[in-house]
C-alpha cells in the first residue's frame, strides 16, 4: 500500500465524521444522506487521485472541498437547493479553504455536536449507537453489525430509523448545554467505547488491530473528558479504561503480523506513559459516588496492568469486580470473563462449569470467543480431544483472518499434544 492510499485510510477515519459534521451544521440534517453520499465521494475520488498526481498541500481542505461541492451538486441535481443554499455556495467554499484552523477550535466542538444529535431521545437507544457509528466514527453496515452484534440488514434498518427520526423532528445539532449532555452523555459515551473496541479487537479485515480507530476513539474520549460540561466522573473513568487497554496494544501483535497472546507479552515494552495518564484520569474519575461500567474496567484493566505476569494476577480482586459489573451492568460478554477469571482464582472445572452455564441465546451472541474460552480451559483440565472440537469450532466462526490464524496455532497445539 503506498504513502497516498495510506494516507486517504488514514483522513477516511480520522475527517470523516468532522467533515459530516461540519457540512450537517450549514445544510441541515435533512440532507444527512446526501451529506454522507459526498463524503464518501470525495474519499473515493482521493483515493483514485492521490497516488497518481499526488497529495495535495492541504488535504482536509481538500477533501472539505469536494465533499461540499458534491453535496451542493446533488441538491441542485434533486430540485432541493434553495437560492438561500446557492447564495452560500460561495461561503462553503471558502469554509473549505479555513478547514484546518477550524479543525483546531470549531470543528471539534461541532464533532461532539454530532455525536449528541446521533443519540437524540427520539431515536431508539439502539439505533443512536448505529447512526454515530456510521456517521462519526466511518464505520461499514458490516463493522457496525460486528460491533453491536448483530446482522447489517439490522444495522441498515436502526440507520434508516434513527435518519427518519431526525427529520420527523427536525432536529439540528445541539448545543452541549446541561440538559443535552444529561440526556444523551451514557449514548456517546457508549458508541465511543464500541469505536475503540473495535479497533482494539477489529470484526472485519485483515488486521487485528485498526490503530487510528482506537486513536480515532481516544481522540473523541479525551474531547469528551475535556469539555466543561462533558467532564463527568465516568467520561474520566471511560478514557483512563482506553487508555489502560491501549497502553498494551504495541505488544498484542507480533513482528509478522499475528496476535500475541496476553500471558506471552512482554509487559515490560507496555506504554507506560499511558498507563501514568490513565491513573490521572482513575484519580479524577473518583469525584463524587456515581459508579459507571467503566470505573469497574478501568480498575480490573488496572489489576492486569499492575501484575508482573498472567500468573502473579489479582485473579480473586478481578473476580469480585466482574461480581460486581455482573450484578450491577449484566451482559454475555461478563459473563464470559467472568467465567475465565474464575478459572484461575479458583480452578479450571468451576471456571468451566460457569462457561457451560451461560445460555444458548447468550452463547449464539458470543460466539466464536466462547468457543474459545471453553477449548482453552479444557485444554488446561488436559481434555484435549474435546478441545480440539471446541477449537475446530471457533475457527469455523472466526470473523478475520488473524484471529482465524491465532486460533489455528491454538487448535495445532492442541491437536499436537492430544498425539503425543
Amino acid at each position: 500500500m503506498n504513502s497516498a492510499t495510506q494516507l486517504v485510510e488514514h483522513f477516511f477515519r480520522h475527517e470523516y465524521g468532522r467533515i459530516i459534521a461540519l457540512l450537517t451544521s450549514r445544510m441541515g440534517t435533512v440532507n444527512l444522506q446526501i451529506i454522507e453520499d459526498a463524503v464518501q465521494t470525495a474519499m473515493s475520488r482521493a483515493l483514485a487521485n492521490w497516488p497518481r498526481v499526488g497529495i495535495p498541500d492541504n488535504p482536509s481542505a481538500w477533501l472539505f472541498r469536494v465533499a461540499s461541492n458534491a453535496a451542493i451538486d446533488a441538491l441542485r441535481r434533486e430540485a432541493l437547493a434553495s437560492q438561500k443554499l446557492a447564495l452560500h455556495a460561495e461561503s462553503l467554499e471558502q469554509t473549505s479553504i479555513d478547514l484546518v484552523d477550524q479543525v483546531e477550535s470549531q470543528v471539534g466542538d461541532e464533532t461532539l455536536r454530532f455525536l449528541f444529535l446521533c443519540c437524540h431521545p427520539a431515536i431508539p437507544a439502539e439505533s443512536r449507537v448505529a447512526l454515530a457509528l456510521k456517521t462519526v466514527g466511518g464505520f461499514s453496515i458490516a463493522e457496525a453489525a460486528a460491533g453491536l452484534l448483530t446482522t447489517s440488514a439490522n444495522i441498515e434498518k436502526r440507520i434508516t430509523r434513527a435518519k427518519e427520526k431526525l427529520r420527523e423532528h427536525q432536529a439540528d445539532l445541539v448545543e452541549l448545554n446541561h440538559s443535552a449532555v444529561e440526556d444523551r452523555l451514557e449514548s456517546v459515551q457508549a458508541t465511543v467505547y464500541l469505536m475503540f473496541n473495535e479497533g482494539y479487537a477489529a470484526t472485519v479485515g485483515s488486521s487485528p488491530i485498526r490503530e487510528d480507530l482506537c486513536n480515532e476513539a481516544i481522540r473523541l474520549c479525551r474531547m469528551l473528558a475535556e469539555h466543561p460540561q462533558c467532564a463527568k466522573p465516568s467520561t474520566s473513568a471511560l478514557l483512563a479504561l482506553v487508555l489502560l487497554h491501549s497502553a498494551r496494544m504495541g505488544e498484542r501483535i507480533s513482528s509478522t503480523g499475528s496476535i500475541v497472546l496476553l500471558a506471552d507479552q512482554d509487559r515490560t515494552q507496555w506504554d507506560w506513559a499511558k498507563v501514568r495518564e490513565a491513573m490521572d484520569w482513575m484519580t479524577q474519575s473518583a469525584a463524587g459516588d456515581q459508579l459507571s461500567r467503566y470505573h469497574i474496567e478501568a480498575v480490573i484493566a488496572w489489576e492486569h496492568s499492575r501484575a508482573v505476569s498472567l500468573v502473579e494476577t489479582n485473579w480473586a480482586k478481578i473476580v469480585q469486580l466482574y461480581v460486581l459489573l455482573e450484578e450491577r451492568f449484566p451482559s454475555p460478554a461478563v459473563q464470559l470473563n467472568l467465567a475465565i477469571a474464575v478459572s484461575y482464582a479458583q480452578d479450571v472445572k468451576s471456571g468451566l462449569s460457569k462457561l457451560l452455564d451461560i445460555s444458548d441465546a447468550e452463547r449464539r451472541v458470543l460466539r466464536p470467543w466462547w468457543d474459545c474460552a471453553v477449548a482453552q480451559l479444557l485444554d488446561r483440565d488436559h481434555q484435549r480431544q474435546a478441545a480440539v472440537s471446541h477449537w475446530r469450532d471457533a475457527l469455523a466462526l472466526a470473523p478475520n483472518d488473524a484471529q482465524k490464524a491465532l486460533i489455528q496455532r491454538q487448535l495445532d497445539a492442541a491437536l499436537e499434544q492430544s498425539d503425543s
